[in-house]
């Protein structure tokens, strides 16, 4: 009877186990600034899950239907986003808030999937506040 229990217990904790591993490794992402992704950006894989906050740049958005280009910028240095148009734009985001982006580096583009923006009232961010 110990030994069923023992083995049992084994193979749901092992499964358990496998299924976290995995889980997490499909949804880790690395937060980072634009600032940051700019400077070192051949420090990232094109399979790195990336998470960039910054400040959308005054007079960079291009919306293409769904799809949008936009430039997010940190300290001067900037980081070209295209929004594959996954899920909406969020009502908030327009040129000169502040931002956060979920995509992966590919050829010098973030190819995002995902973007937060937020009033300035409403989102403490942890970097200082850039005048565009």
């Amino acid at each position: 009877m110990n030994v069923k229990f023992t083995v049992l217990a084994s193979i749901i904790a092992l499964s358990l186990g496998t299924i976290a591993f995995f889980s997490s490794k499909e949804t880790s992402y690395t937060l980072l600034d634009a600032s940051d992704l700019a400077a070192n950006p051949a420090k990232y894989e094109p399979d790195d899950l990336l998470r960039v906050r910054g400040f959308v740049k005054l007079g960079s958005v291009i919306r293409e239907g769904k799809t949008a280009k936009f430039v997010l910028q940190l300290n001067e240095k900037e980081v070209p986003v295209f929004f594959t148009g996954a899920t909406l734009l969020p009502d908030a985001f327009k040129e000169g808030t502040r931002a956060r982006v979920d995509g992966v580096w590919k050829n010098g583009v973030l190819v995002a999937d995902k973007v937060e923006a937020k009033c300035a009232s409403k989102y403490e961010a942890g970097y200082k506040e850039e005048e565009q």
